[in-house]
C-alpha cells in the first residue's frame, strides 16, 4: 500500500480561501460536456460525459482542435479520467464499469468494474483514486481496480461532499466541489482539506449557457496548471496558490503520491 490511512488530526482554524487568478485563455471545445481532464507529454485528454455523447479524446492544447476521439455506447456517462503508464482510464457514471485505452491510439483494452458510482479520478503514485460524490477518496488499484483504502475528506473537521473531477499537483490531490466553483486542495496523508480555490469569477465571465466548473488539468513538464467547465470555450491557464506552510511541512510525504506523467 502506497499510503497509510491516518486518523483524522486536528487543524486550527478553517483553511484559506486563494482566488483563482488567471493567466491565459485557451479555446475549449464548447459542446464538451467535461468530466476528467488530464495533460500529458503536451496534449490534452478528455472524458465527456451525458447519454449518447460521451467520448474519451486527445486534443491539442493550443487551439482546442480534437486529434482523435473514441465515442462510448449510448449507455454509458462518460466521467473521471487518468493516465497510468501508457494507458488510458475511464469512469462512467452509475453503470460500475469502466474502460481501459491506450494513450496513443485510443484503442480500448479492456474494461474494468466498480461498485457505487463513479466521478473523478486521479493518479497518485502507484495507485488511482477516485471519488464517487461523497466525502470519501477510494484507492484503488489499477490492476484489477480493488480498493486498497479510503480516505474521508474534512475541512475544519466537517465531511467535504460533493468531490467530483480529480487533479493530483505537488502532491495535494486537487478536487473540484460539484455545483459549487470552489476547487479544494487535499492532503493524501489525512484527507484534510490545506485550502479552497475560488474560481467565480471565471465562471461569471462565461456565458449563461455553460453548465459548472468541473476540469482540472496539469501540465507537469511545463509546471502549469489548467481549468475548464462543462459547455465552457474556454480553458484557462491559472497561477496556482503557493502551499500553506503547514501543510508544506510534509512536502517529503506527500511525494509519494506524485502523478509521474
Amino acid at each position: 500500500m502506497l499510503l497509510a490511512l491516518l486518523p483524522a488530526v486536528g487543524h486550527a482554524g478553517p483553511p484559506p480561501i486563494e482566488t483563482a487568478r488567471p493567466l491565459a485563455r485557451l479555446p475549449h471545445d464548447r459542446s464538451a460536456f467535461t468530466e476528467g481532464l488530464l495533460i500529458s507529454r503536451g496534449v490534452l485528454y478528455e472524458s465527456t460525459g451525458d447519454y449518447g455523447h460521451s467520448d474519451v479524446r486527445r486534443v491539442n492544447l493550443a487551439n482546442g482542435r480534437i486529434l482523435a476521439r473514441h465515442a462510448l455506447p449510448d449507455r454509458y456517462f462518460g466521467e473521471g479520467l487518468a493516465r497510468f503508464g501508457n494507458r488510458l482510464y475511464q469512469l462512467t457514471w452509475k453503470s460500475g464499469t469502466g474502460f481501459v485505452y491506450d494513450a496513443d491510439t485510443l484503442r480500448p483494452i479492456r474494461r474494468f468494474h466498480y461498485a457505487g458510482e463513479g466521478w473523478g479520478l486521479t493518479r497518485c503514485g502507484r495507485q488511482l483514486v477516485m471519488s464517487n460524490g461523497s466525502a470519501t477518496l477510494q484507492f484503488v488499484d489499477p490492476s484489477d481496480f480493488s480498493v486498497r483504502h479510503r480516505l474521508p475528506v474534512t475541512e475544519h473537521g466537517r465531511p467535504v461532499t460533493h468531490l467530483n473531477e480529480l487533479e493530483t499537483i505537488d502532491g495535494l490531490i486537487w478536487a473540484n466541489v460539484w455545483l459549487t466553483d470552489d476547487i479544494v486542495r487535499i492532503d493524501p496523508l489525512d484527507g484534510h482539506v490545506v485550502d479552497r480555490i475560488d474560481a467565480s469569477a471565471l465562471a461569471d465571465a462565461m456565458p449563461e449557457s455553460v453548465d459548472v466548473l468541473n476540469g482540472i488539468a496539469y501540465d507537469a513538464r511545463r509546471d502549469r496548471v489548467y481549468i475548464t467547465g462543462k459547455y465552457w470555450p474556454v480553458l484557462f491557464r491559472i497561477a496556482p496558490p503557493p502551499v500553506p506552510e503547514a501543510a508544506d511541512q510534509n512536502a517529503s510525504a506527500r511525494a509519494r503520491c506524485q502523478s509521474r506523467r
